[in-house]
């Protein structure tokens, strides 16, 4: 079969894989000037008239094809030598269309992802592409030259070692790729929307409708892998994830692709157009098939026409519609709804998340709060009730007494009682604790504040296009005040005066106990024990003036231990009939201003 193979296999692929350095060098010009060129596209597509978009697609997919249908030329060429010249298996493995048509397809698929995917690159990208260019050359000679030796004849295996470099070289890149894409520093985004803002797309407003529709899709793709997990309704992080191994394979393929055709000397391309050749025949007999060319040439046409007709079809869609296809499609992926304040944008979900943390930690705050001022205050006014008796024994006491008295004359007789009540009720009790708790709790809620306008601040979204946007609506400026409202009562200046221990403990206290009948009652016995002390010194002092000055001394002395008795009497008959009233209104003034105290805590 090798002899059989001679003439025809000779005349295809007569040679194994050229090591010459003028072979490699001019290989080396020809894919530094396609990679120039491909770095030239990316920088000129965002602003290219749709039909030069086109244009440049079709000639990019017409190169890879080349070097496709290079592969299955060969292939024919090992076939053809079984069967005989002129049947019917002869004629069909001559065949070129199908073979042209196929390749042309999918590298049609590896330009456009070149065409879609360059004008997105970063340094690393352009890295690997340039770093390719002698990779390849690096794969021919140590891994795919060695492979063909062994799997292929001598005539076939230039075309083995230009496939498998083609393979090993387009795994490389996309291997490198991944690795390099997973070890990067990935930025933490709160939601899929974040994502898909921050994600490059330097297709946004190009020329043709195709191409902008084409960069919002791999806006979306790339927002989704930089989330990390995708949380639109509809699209899982299997299929963004498969999108973007697709694209990324499609690419470097395509560069790959793009290095084989580099690799192939131009006579050699001239056989993907020409008849296979017969037994015996010369490479300078084999003529180019007219009906090669016309199919090679109609299939670009094809793909221009199409990409022109459906540009133009897009285009008016988005202008009858409102939105394009590929803004609908994300637009109810993203499903975004915002809150909109002083002119802002804010993510409606991720505030309404700040409102909800908020008010579950203002509401446990609070009552941690309030139970800790609760033992507080009861602690407080059961000391009080503790010092209502030892008021009563010193306010039923003769020095008390006398000390109202002495208050009557100079006047100051309420402020006296108010005094000396205060002080007694008040003895021995230290409420600096309950403004201390409520100082804590202040400063706790202050930062709980600043904490809500901080997280509605990191949600705030920056240069979102209107059209991703499902859902506005206005903000009130008050929109974090049903999350405070447990401490708002609190901490409104009243409810926190009546709180407070250095005015409102005390003088709430004072306050209702005034109101209550024993208050007045205490007042307005002073001026009538004031009279009866007068009463019992008059009876002493006139005794006297009828025995002499002897017996005024006497009498004065008597007149005093009159009203001396008289007094202590008055105390006891006044304590036995009033103190348990008075004892139990000043109670009741006490725990009037308890409960006042303990509602205002809410």
């Amino acid at each position: 079969m090798e002899e059989a193979l001679t003439s025809a296999s000779k005349c295809f692929a007569r040679k194994p894989v050229p090591k010459s350095w003028k072979r490699w060098g001019l290989y080396l010009i020809e894919s530094m000037v396609l990679i120039g060129l491909l770095f030239l596209m990316s920088r000129l597509v965002p602003v290219m008239p749709s039909f030069v978009i086109a244009l440049l697609w079709a000639v990019l997919t017409f190169v890879m094809t080349i070097g496709h249908v290079y592969r299955v030329v060969v292939k024919k060429t090992y076939r053809q030598v079984r069967y005989r010249e002129g049947g019917m298996h002869a004629r069909f493995n001559n065949g070129r269309i199908l073979s042209i048509i196929i390749g042309f397809v999918f590298s049609a698929a590896c330009s456009a992802g070149l065409i879609l995917s360059t004008p997105r690159w970063g340094t690393l990208e352009w890295i690997f592409t340039v770093i390719s260019i002698p990779l390849y050359i690096i794969v021919v000679f140590l891994v795919a030259d060695k492979l063909s030796r062994r799997e292929y004849t001598e005539n076939y295996r230039l075309s083995g070692c230009l496939f498998w470099s083609y393979i090993v070289v387009g795994v490389l890149l996309v291997v490198l790729y991944t690795v390099a894409t997973l070890v990067r520093p990935m930025t933490t985004y709160d939601s899929a929307v974040d994502a898909f803002l921050a994600a490059k797309n330097p297709l946004e407003g190009a020329s043709s409708t195709l191409v902008s529709e084409s960069g919002i899709l791999m806006s979306f793709v790339d927002g989704m892998k930089l989330y990390g997990i995708s949380t639109a309704s509809h699209v899982s992080a299997a299929i963004s994830f498969a999108i973007v191994i697709i694209l990324s394979v499609s690419t470097f393929f395509g560069i790959a692709g793009l290095l084989r055709v580099a690799s192939i000397d131009i006579g050699e391309m001239k056989r993907v157009f020409s008849p296979l050749p017969a037994e015996g025949q010369k490479i300078a007999d084999l003529h180019v098939k007219k009906a090669y060319i016309v199919v090679a040439a109609a299939m670009p046409a094809v793909l221009i026409a199409s990409f022109v007709g459906a540009d133009s079809w897009m285009a008016t869609v988005a202008t009858t519609r409102g939105y394009t296809m590929a803004e609908r499609f994300v637009r109810d992926q993203m499903d975004l709804a915002i809150y909109v304040l002083d002119g802002k944008y804010y993510d409606q979900r991720a505030v309404e998340m700040v409102r909800e943390e908020t008010e579950r930690k203002v509401a446990k705050l609070s009552e941690k709060n309030s139970e800790v001022l609760t033992n507080l205050i009861n602690e407080s006014f059961d000391k009080r009730l503790e010092n209502v008796d030892d008021y009563l024994d010193w306010y039923y006491s003769l020095p008390a007494d006398y000390e109202r008295l002495a208050s009557m004359v100079t006047g100051s007789a309420e402020e006296f009682v108010t005094d000396q009540f205060t002080a007694h009720i008040e003895n021995g009790i230290d409420d600096s604790a309950i403004d201390e708790q409520l100082e804590r709790y202040a400063a706790q809620i202050d930062q709980y504040r600043t904490d809500a306008e901080e997280g509605l601040a990191a949600y705030e979204m920056d240069d979102v296009p209107e059209w991703l946007i499902v859902e506005k609506e206005e903000l009130d400026d008050d929109f974090f005040s049903d999350s405070f409202e447990p401490a708002q009562r609190l901490l409104d200046a009243n409810d926190r005066v009546v709180i407070s221990s250095t005015i409102g403990l005390a003088a709430g206290v004072l306050m209702k106990a005034a109101s209550k009948q024993f208050f007045k009652k205490f007042v307005s016995q002073i001026g009538s024990k004031l009279g009866a002390s007068a009463i019992g010194s008059a009876i002493g002092g006139t005794a006297g003036t009828v025995a002499g000055p002897l017996g005024t001394v006497a009498g004065l002395a008597a007149g005093a231990a009159v009203g001396v008795g008289v007094d202590a009497l008055m105390l006891n008959i006044d304590e036995w009939q009033n103190r348990d009233e008075y004892k139990a209104e000043i109670v009741e003034a006490i725990e009037e201003q308890r409960s006042e105290v303990l509602g205002a805590l809410g």
